[in-house]
């Protein structure tokens, strides 16, 4: 700042708004004083103009990375709790079916079966969790909640769309079958051969191999295989079997997974369940009669028990990998226990119950369209890409979900399955079909091979959680260094702007006073 002096002839030599500019002059060291700014303008910074305007874009996209790590931060940290406390429900439920919790009661429902009921409201509850009107695990539309309630998944909307319960019902009476074998069939091939075959279908039992352990019964495939067959066997009673010999049977069920029978040979006149032996007979007829008695029996026991339990497992697979752009598979009917064509998809969307209803990364195809059934289905993007913050100029970090994802579906299904499943108390087999549900609900429930587990995706959070962590202790350590910088263009000190002042008020004040003795100057003072 210049101060204009005021020296001898300067009075003739002063503009009218001299006195005027040095006032205005003050009155900006009076406001430096007050707000600390050097200027209210850029222009008047001078060639600093430039500094502070790059400074001040920096800062301005530091605070727009920090807002938006602050906002992807608290919905990270809420979306990594509703993960942990879903998998802790599945954990718990996992320990509830521990071996030979079966107790028959009246309601037909054990009380891990009560509890799963509640586990599989409450783990609906967090993955509808919103935050600032986002829903959390909608994938892209966030603004949709993600899924259906509790009672429309399990029992329809009432309005022409089927819920789980009419899924699993069709499954089991395809699988089952009007012969209540799992849709096998057995015969006779003269007096003393045993014929086992099963359909060329996607329904019910599938022989896997069976075996004889003894000499007087012979195993051999029926070659070619009978129309209409995947497998046929013929068992024959060659010569009468000792007690203790075996018939082996393995029977491949839908859900994969495989049972074993096994008819041991007692002694004639003896007793024993049908199920799981047969007894000699008095010849050889006899003895294939007996034998093919007891194949009945064991494999109506199996289907009222493991492949009930398969049918389940299957029917929920299928239900809960549906969403609007991929319905779900369903029988074909009315006529289930006859049904040959395979699942479909065709039409699903109309009469069926979208539990996710969220946004699922997958192309449209028409409802009606045979290519439904064959598609290849691909995501994208990913489930952490359907969200994400800007936390750098060239770093983007994914915070999203989807209620959909597979370690969500299979805790859903399972939780689904134990709640609808019933065990009457006076129902001979409940506790067999009991433990065969148990058993692989225990086993899915456990995440094993490849099935996407709770904790990858609490993992996946908190890798995002870490890179915004980061991010955010990087930009704040710049944006305080800038911050000082700035200060040194833009601001004044109190001392500095306080010597002006006081040296501009001395030489006014000098100012005012030579002015005034000029101005009363005449030609006797002078002289």
């Amino acid at each position: 700042m210049t101060i204009t002096s005021y020296g001898t002839g300067a009075y003739r030599a002063a503009k009218p708004n001299e006195f005027a500019s040095t006032r205005a002059q003050f009155d900006d060291l009076t406001r430096q004083l007050d707000t600390k700014q050097r200027s209210t303008s850029y222009g008047d910074l001078g060639i600093d103009r430039r500094l502070s305007l790059d400074i001040n874009g920096k800062i301005s996209a530091l605070d727009s990375w920090l807002s938006g790590i602050q906002l992807s931060d608290v919905n990270l940290k809420l979306s990594s709790q509703a993960v942990e406390n879903f998998a802790k429900l599945t954990s718990e439920t996992r320990n509830d079916m521990r071996s030979n919790s079966y107790v028959p009661s009246a309601s037909g429902r054990s009380a891990p079966q009560v509890l799963a009921e509640e586990k599989f409201k409450q783990t609906l509850d967090l993955l509808n969790m919103a935050v600032n009107g986002r829903y959390l695990f909608s994938g892209r539309t966030s603004d949709t909640q993600p899924t259906a309630n509790f009672d429309e998944i399990m029992n329809g909307d009432g309005a022409g769309k089927d819920g789980l319960k009419q899924l699993i019902e069709e499954r089991r009476l395809a699988d089952l079958g009007t012969g209540k074998m799992g849709r096998l069939t057995t015969g006779m091939n003269g007096t003393t051969t045993v014929l086992l075959s099963d359909a060329d279908h996607d329904y019910g039992f599938k022989i896997g191999t069976i075996a004889s352990i003894g000499a007087g019964i012979s195993v051999q495939p029926e070659t070619p295989t009978p129309a209409g067959s995947k497998a046929a066997f013929s068992i024959a009673v060659t010569d009468q079997p000792k007690p203790g010999d075996k018939v082996n049977i393995t029977l491949k069920l839908p859900d994969g997974s495989e049972e074993q029978i096994t008819l041991t040979a007692r002694a004639p006149g003896t007793t024993g369940s049908n199920t799981d032996s047969f007894e000699i007979g008095a010849d050889l007829d006899t003895t294939a009669a007996n034998l093919k008695t007891s194949i009945d029996a064991a494999l109506q026991n199996e289907a009222k028990t493991t492949l009930s339990a398969a049918s389940s497992q299957v029917a929920a697979q299928n239900f809960f990998a549906g969403s609007l752009n991929n319905p779900p598979a369903r029988v074909p009917g009315p006529d289930f226990e006859n049904a040959i064509a395979p699942p479909t998809k065709v039409g699903a969307i109309d009469n069926t119950v979208i539990w996710y209803r969220g946004e699922d990364g997958i192309l449209p195809l028409d409802k009606n369209d045979p290519a439904l059934d064959t598609r290849t289905i691909v995501v994208s993007p990913s489930s952490r890409g359907t969200a994400s913050v800007q936390i750098d100029q060239g770093q983007t970090v994914g915070t999203g979900a989807r209620a959909n994802e597979e370690a969500f579906r299979v805790g859903l299904a399972q939780f689904a399955i134990m709640t609808l499943e019933n065990f009457p108390a006076d129902e001979p087999s409940s506790q067999a079909r009991y433990e065969a549900m148990t058993t692989r609900v225990s086993d899915k429930l456990g995440f094993g091979g490849k099935t996407q587990k709770p904790a990858e995706i609490i993992t996946e959070f908190g890798s995002a959680q870490t890179a915004l962590a980061n991010a955010k202790e990087r930009h704040e350590s710049t944006k305080n260094y800038l911050t000082t910088t700035l200060a040194g263009v833009e601001n004044v000190t109190t001392e500095e702007v306080a010597t002006q002042i006081l040296a501009l008020q001395t030489r006014l004040q000098a100012s005012y006073q030579v002015t005034s003795m000029l101005s009363r100057m005449s030609l006797t003072n002078y002289l």
